[in-house]
C-alpha cells in the first residue's frame, strides 16, 4: 500500500508566528523545520504501522524545500523543490492508494486559526469552487478525489480539523489537533511528545477505515467552477486581462475549468501575476 502525504508548515506542532515559517528569520523558521519533520516522522512512523508499504512525501510549503531528506525511514521518497504543476498535490498520480495532510492550515478568514490563509495571504482573500469557500485543503482534495486516492488524514490546529469535517460531511475522515488558536498567532499548545502519538495513532487509525472498504467521495462536479476574490483591486486588475477569465466585481474573477488540475494551475498563475500588481 502506498501512501502520499502533502505536509504543509503552519499546522505543525508548536507553530504560532509567521516568523517561524519563514525562511527570513533563520532560528524561529529553524525551529518550524523540525516541527514540520517532527509531525511528519510521527504520520510516517503510524502509516507504517497500519499496513503501508511505500510513501511518497511532497514537502508543500513555500519554497518546497523545508524537510531535511536525511531524516527520513527506508521506503519513504520526497519530492522537494519548486515549480511543481500540481503544486501542493504533486506526485499524487504516481499509483498512490490514499492521501495524508499533515501540518496543515485553515483557509482565509477563518475564527481562531493559526496563521490562516489561502495560497497567498499577500493576493488572496478568498477562493470559491463551485460555489463552496475552500482553502488549501479543498483545492489539494478536489485534485486527489479527481485522481481517485481518497484523502483518510487531515492534521493541523482545531480550526482546519473542524474546516475538514465540514468539508468532507464524513466522519470517516480523521482528523488530529495538535493546538488550538486562540487568535491568528496564538494557541494552546501541546508538548512534542503528546503530539506524537496522537498523530502516530492517528495515522494508523486512519488507515484501519481505509483498509475496512473506504468509498471515496467527490467533492465537486466537473465542470468546476473557480472563483478567486483578491485582496485589491489592482491585484484583480492584472489577472482579469487573461483569456478566459470573467471578472464579477471590483476583486473578483472568474474561470471555467475542466480538470482540478487545472484549476491549481489557474491559482498559481493567479497569485503569480496578482503579486506583480502595483498597490
Amino acid at each position: 500500500m502506498k501512501i502520499y502525504i502533502s505536509v504543509d508548515m503552519e499546522g505543525a506542532t508548536g507553530v504560532v508566528n509567521p516568523l517561524q515559517v519563514r525562511a527570513e528569520s533563520p532560528s524561529e523558521y529553524a525551529f518550524g523545520c523540525k516541527m514540520q519533520l517532527h509531525d511528519l516522522k510521527a504520520v510516517i512512523d503510524g502509516a507504517f504501522e497500519g499496513g503501508a508499504t511505500e510513501i511518497l512525501v511532497n514537502d508543500s510549503h513555500a519554497r518546497m524545500i523545508n524537510v531535511d531528506v536525511s531524516q527520513l525511514p527506508q521506503n519513504v521518497r520526497l519530492i522537494s523543490g519548486n515549480l511543481k504543476p500540481l503544486a501542493m498535490a504533486e506526485g499524487i498520480k504516481d499509483g498512490c492508494d490514499c492521501a495524508f495532510f499533515v501540518a496543515y492550515h485553515a483557509m482565509a478568514g477563518s475564527f481562531n486559526a493559526i496563521l490562516d490563509h489561502t495560497v497567498s495571504s499577500k493576493t488572496i482573500f478568498s477562493v470559491k469552487l463551485n460555489g463552496t469557500l475552500v482553502g488549501e485543503t479543498g483545492l489539494n482534495a478536489a485534485v486527489c478525489m479527481e485522481s481517485k486516492v481518497p484523502v483518510v488524514l487531515v492534521t493541523g490546529d482545531k480550526a482546519v480539523c473542524e474546516e475538514t469535517k465540514m468539508l468532507f460531511d464524513n466522519e470517516r475522515i480523521v482528523t488530529c489537533a495538535v493546538k488550538e488558536g486562540r487568535s491568528n498567532s496564538c494557541a494552546t499548545l501541546l508538548p512534542p511528545e503528546e503530539t506524537y502519538q496522537l498523530l502516530k495513532d492517528a495515522a494508523v487509525r486512519a488507515l484501519k477505515t481505509f483498509n475496512s472498504t473506504y468509498i471515496s467521495q467527490d467533492l465537486f462536479e466537473c465542470p468546476y467552477n473557480l472563483e478567486i476574490t483578491f485582496r485589491q483591486t489592482s491585484q484583480c486588475d492584472t489577472v482579469s486581462y487573461l483569456p478566459g477569465i470573467k471578472r464579477l466585481d471590483g476583486r473578483t474573477i472568474q474561470v471555467q475549468c475542466d480538470s482540478a488540475d487545472k484549476v491549481w494551475r489557474w491559482v498559481d498563475a493567479a497569485v503569480t501575476l496578482a503579486s506583480s500588481a502595483t498597490i
